[in-house]
């Protein structure tokens, strides 16, 4: 049995060659399939269901769980098993293509076509020119204005244009893999990550020719903090350790404080990146070691990087790690006795 013939689907973009997306699957415009035709009536109730629902039954198809349903909407046919007629509510895949048609258009996009490995997701060309894959409910709650449809790609163009301001060039995603964060080289050589809302106001400083902040000498160190009945030790990275302990955590002059180690490391930048990756093996490898912020309340002005005394062994294994990476640091800058 032929169906009745679907309505046209709007025009493809004419110019989408397979080729761009190894994945692609072009959108149909050729009329309903063909179904074989079920012998069998079509019960009084089926047909009631189905038109509470925005639906004809045309005849049984396929077998006798399948129907052919013509959609009020559109005028367009498709076949559906019974049980979704029943007890569901069916959608039709013709409404549904054209609606994400229609969504591409409002934010300036074309729709090429689906992807056969997730049925969530669809390819596009935007505006700019530059094919994506977008997932259909993003794209339509962008042509709600919820919000915009972006492309990486002018996006990372954009990123490298702000960064040349500042004579930086972009290198690619940060080597650390933090998002917000992007790998940049200087016109002196030195690659570093830096957070690309600083780079567009060209807030940062080079770690290999500049006398900013990050590229002086640093250093990362081991506090104990003696607080009534809750020793704790505390993990970071200063310019001035002791000045950290001191003056700048809050704790009560009456508690009893002792620098246990200072490793020197040749930048802040240096020091930053490998104070952050001890808290990650300590915290993913050792989650018994941190002491939440509820447990020392503002008796330290921290919010994070506190640990209990027993990972004193962990943190120094850490410590020894950073001192063979980077070994001509010394004893250059001792702080603790400031």
């Amino acid at each position: 049995m032929m169906l009745p013939t679907v309505s046209p689907m709007p025009a493809e973009h004419p110019s989408t060659p397979a080729a761009l997306f190894p994945d692609y699957v072009r959108l149909s415009r050729s009329a309903s399939p063909t179904y074989a035709p079920f012998d069998g009536k079509v019960p009084a109730k089926w047909r009631k269901a189905a038109r509470k629902k925005g639906f004809t039954i045309v005849d049984r198809v396929k077998d006798r769980l399948h129907v052919a349903l013509l959609c009020h909407d559109c005028g367009c046919t498709h076949a559906k098993r019974v049980s979704v007629v029943l007890g569901h509510s069916p959608e039709c895949p013709h409404c549904i293509k054209h609606q994400r048609i229609e969504h591409a258009r409002t934010v300036g996009a074309v729709l090429l076509g689906r992807d056969p490995k997730n049925r969530h997701y669809g390819f596009y060309q935007l505006s700019c020119g530059h094919r994506v894959r977008r997932q259909y409910h993003r794209v339509a709650r962008a042509a709600d204005g919820g919000h915009s449809l972006g492309c990486e790609t002018c996006r990372e163009e954009r990123y490298r244009a702000q960064a040349n301001k500042f004579g930086w060039d972009l290198l690619g995603p940060a080597s650390r893999g933090k998002p917000g964060y992007r790998s940049y080289r200087h016109t002196c050589g030195q690659t570093q990550d830096i957070m690309v809302g600083n780079m567009v106001w060209g807030d940062c400083a080079c770690s290999g020719c500049s006398l900013g902040r990050t590229a002086r000498p640093s250093h990362i160190y081991i506090f104990r903090i003696d607080l009534p009945g809750r020793p704790v030790l505390k993990l970071g990275y200063s310019a001035r350790p002791a000045k950290r302990l001191r003056h700048q955590l809050g704790i009560d002059k009456g508690i009893t404080t002792e620098v246990l180690r200072v490793v020197n490391l040749p930048t802040g930048h240096d020091a930053r990146a490998e104070e952050e990756r001890a808290h990650r093996t300590l915290t993913a490898q050792f989650p018994d070691m941190v002491v939440a912020k509820a447990e020392y309340g503002d008796a330290i002005n921290v919010t994070r990087e506190i640990y209990r005394p027993k990972a004193a062994p962990l943190i120094r294994r850490l410590l020894d790690e950073i001192e063979t990476r980077f070994p001509d640091t010394g004893e250059r800058f001792p702080d603790i006795a400031a």
